[in-house]
């Protein structure tokens, strides 16, 4: 097995490297004694023998972290031409930096600009990985992310439905962090609500919910309207709760989301899609107090026609407790009384 490691047969070298990667597990011991011979298939122009050969070599070093720190370092300074050895190799590099800080005055951190020429590739799949991991590194400041986020917008507008994806579930989780980031990506993100590929238009509507300025709110809300109707609740969800961060975002335009969170309120939907939107516009109330009188009218005509007794309960307790401060309590009285004569429980 060995010997087999630097065969001139590519299928077979890669599958003993393969079987050393499940054999280590069990005896690291034999494998290590292979370091030189791996060491030379990890510089093959064979890209599925280079691939292995990376995994193996990181897989040997695994529990220290120095040997680690040597092993990258060694690597990328080294030809490593298999597209996918290269995107191990960057999750390696973001191993390695992960605990590092920024440079000081204002230098990048160590292995940088190993990610960001990575961003420069022929191949799709190391350039989307070298901006994830940009993306993901602790403390990222904004001058750092300023090259992964123009790739990211590249691929918003590209053919290819798995990298329009990749990129905006990306954006999508840095704009929970770096908002000012991403909104340069507002323009081709609108594009994607049409986007054949459901998941896509949830994300890109999310991401421009969080991203959006106070008076983009209306336009928004527009093409939300049209939208909701052909996503599954489980998308439905992802997006109320977005909309729910917009309304505390910009109180001011509580009244246009709460209509909205009122329209969505009295269409089909289960359990959890109608909890989220009550959970929503319960959220309003209690933080936006203009919000409160609006909100619980909204509320009030919800459990007229529910079908879930739990929410129907959450929103009578709310009543309970809100409805004589209000300025005319004796307006809920009847939706009160209703549930009285009307529940069997």
């Amino acid at each position: 097995l060995k010997q087999a490691v630097v065969d001139k047969s590519p299928v077979v070298a890669a599958s003993v490297l393969v079987s050393a990667l499940h054999l280590i597990k069990h005896n690291g011991e034999i494998i290590k004694r292979w370091v030189n011979e791996v060491q030379e298939a990890a510089q093959s122009r064979h890209a599925m023998v280079q691939f292995h050969a990376v995994a193996l070599l990181h897989a040997l070093r695994a529990t220290d972290r120095l040997a680690v720190s040597k092993l990258v370092t060694q690597l990328t300074r080294a030809q490593v031409k298999s597209p996918l050895a290269q995107c191990l190799l960057v999750r390696y590099v973001s191993q390695v930096i992960v605990d590092s800080q920024p440079g000081a005055n204002g230098e990048s951190r160590p292995f940088y600009e190993y990610l960001e020429s990575c961003l420069r590739h022929k191949g799709e799949m190391v350039i989307f990985e070298a901006a994830r991991a940009i993306c993901n590194l602790r403390d990222v400041t904004a001058r750092e992310l300023t090259p992964a986020i123009t790739v990211l917008q590249l691929f918003l507008s590209s053919s290819k439905p798995v990298l329009r994806f990749a990129a905006v579930r990306t954006l999508n989780k840095v704009a929970m962090t770096h908002p000012m980031a991403v909104t340069n990506c507002n323009i081709d993100m609108e594009s994607l609500i049409t986007d054949q590929n459901r998941s896509i238009a949830t994300l890109a509507i999310t991401t421009l919910l969080k991203t959006g300025s106070e008076g983009s709110v209306d336009k928004l809300l527009k093409q939300i309207g049209g939208f909701m109707s052909d996503i599954a609740d489980d998308f439905k969800v992802v997006v109320v709760e977005a909309i729910r961060a917009l309304a505390l975002k910009f109180p001011a335009k509580h009244r246009a989301l709460m209509n909205f969170l009122s329209s969505v309120l009295r269409e089909e939907g289960g359990f959890d899609y109608k909890k989220s939107i009550v959970g929503a516009i319960l959220a309003l109330i209690q933080e936006i107090p203009d919000a409160r009188e609006a909100g619980l009218a909204h509320l009030c005509e919800f459990i007229e026609d529910c079908e879930f007794t739990f929410l129907s309960v959450q929103v009578l307790h709310l009543l309970g407790r809100e409805g004589p401060t209000t300025r005319e309590p004796a307006r809920y009285i009847r939706y009160i009384y209703n549930r009285i004569i009307l529940e069997n429980a």
